[in-house]
């Protein structure tokens, strides 16, 4: 794994992209919770405005009772077709004491969104993921993942500056499918010329699959409820 340049760790603002059901809001939650933990000021950006489901907004007292604040438009405001969104967005992006990840919905339609930002977003603090999980439609070649990040890139008017692995079959992962993930995000990382800073791993699988931890890795629960299953507080 190439982190040369850039690590989640030094940004303040993260902002994570990428395909539908990719996984972004598991990470950006588990993200928010982390680093809540470690005594930071935290905002959780809910920008996924394509998606009705899965979202951010949907677990807003969990974080609450942690510690996060959850940023997201309110009621039908937020799936008009100019949505409206909150003016406590600029505020935390601002604000230099504050840890900002914006969960963004969707693809190159939810990046649009993003753009709005981007004049607030262009400093060095600022870091672009992109979230891939190769077992989820249209993710499973390079052509196919590069040809969603330069669309979303298009629109958002930002640039990825990193890769994040979250490819899992939830509870039925297999370490041969790990295996498989890792050699995918090498090719994607030579051919893109984009490092891939890190990788989405529960804790629970990695301990099940005997695999020593990464300090690289994003340690993710599954705090959504998955409706054709009960609510679980693993990956």
């Amino acid at each position: 794994m190439n982190i040369a340049g850039i690590r989640l760790s030094d940004r303040r603002i993260i902002v994570l992209i990428g395909g539908y059901g990719a996984g972004k809001t598991q990470i950006a939650v588990s993200l928010a919770l982390l680093k809540a933990k470690e005594g930071k000021r935290v905002a959780l950006v809910d920008l996924d405005l394509i998606n009705p489901y899965f979202r951010a907004r949907e677990v807003r007292t969990i974080l609450g009772e942690r510690g996060v604040e959850t940023v997201c438009p309110d009621g039908d405001l937020a799936f008009a077709e100019n949505p409206s969104l909150p003016p406590q967005i600029d505020g935390a992006l601002r604000d230099p004491g504050k840890v900002v990840i914006l969960d963004v919905g969707g693809n190159e339609t939810g990046a649009t969104i993003l753009g709005r930002y981007q004049g607030l977003m262009q400093n060095e603090d600022t870091g672009v993921f992109h979230v891939v999980n190769i077992f989820r439609p249209f993710s499973g070649t390079v052509e196919e993942i590069e040809k969603l990040r330069r669309e979303i890139e298009g629109n958002s008017r930002l640039r990825v500056q990193g890769w994040i692995n979250n490819s899992n079959l939830m509870d039925w992962t297999k370490l041969e499918d790990w295996q498989k993930s890792e050699v995918f995000m090498r090719s994607l990382e030579s051919v893109s010329g984009i490092p891939w800073v890190g990788s989405a791993v529960s804790p629970a699988w990695a301990q099940k699959m005997e695999l020593p931890w990464n300090p690289e890795w994003i340690p993710v629960e599954r705090f959504m409820d998955l409706g054709w299953k009960s609510p679980q507080r693993s990956v």
